[in-house]
C-alpha cells in the first residue's frame, strides 16, 4: 500500500513538472470592454466602436494593454503638414 502511494506522489510530481502555461496571444484589436465582473473583451477596432458598445451598461473601455508597445501602433507615421500657400494680392 505504501508503494502504491509513493508511486501516486511519484506520477503527480511528474505530471505536474511538465505542465506548461498556455502561450498568451493578443487579440489584435486595439481596444478592449472590461464588464462589471472583470472580464476582458478585445474585439474593437476603434474606441468609439467600444464606447458605442459599451453605453448604458455599465462598462468601460480601455486601449489593449497586449498592444500598447506593439510596434505596428507605435511607429505610425506622422501626419502630413499642410503647406501653408500666400496668397498675393
Amino acid at each position: 500500500m505504501l508503494k502504491a502511494l509513493f508511486a501516486l506522489i511519484a506520477l503527480g510530481t511528474v505530471a505536474a513538472v511538465d505542465c506548461s502555461p498556455a502561450a498568451a496571444s493578443p487579440s489584435g484589436y486595439p481596444f478592449c470592454m472590461r464588464s462589471l465582473y472583470g472580464d476582458d473583451d478585445c474585439s474593437y477596432s476603434t474606441y468609439r466602436q467600444c464606447a458605442v458598445t459599451a453605453s448604458g451598461q455599465g462598462t468601460t473601455c480601455f486601449q489593449n494593454p497586449a498592444l500598447a508597445h506593439s510596434p505596428a501602433y507605435t511607429e505610425q507615421p506622422a501626419p502630413r503638414s499642410r503647406s501653408r500657400q500666400r496668397r498675393g494680392y
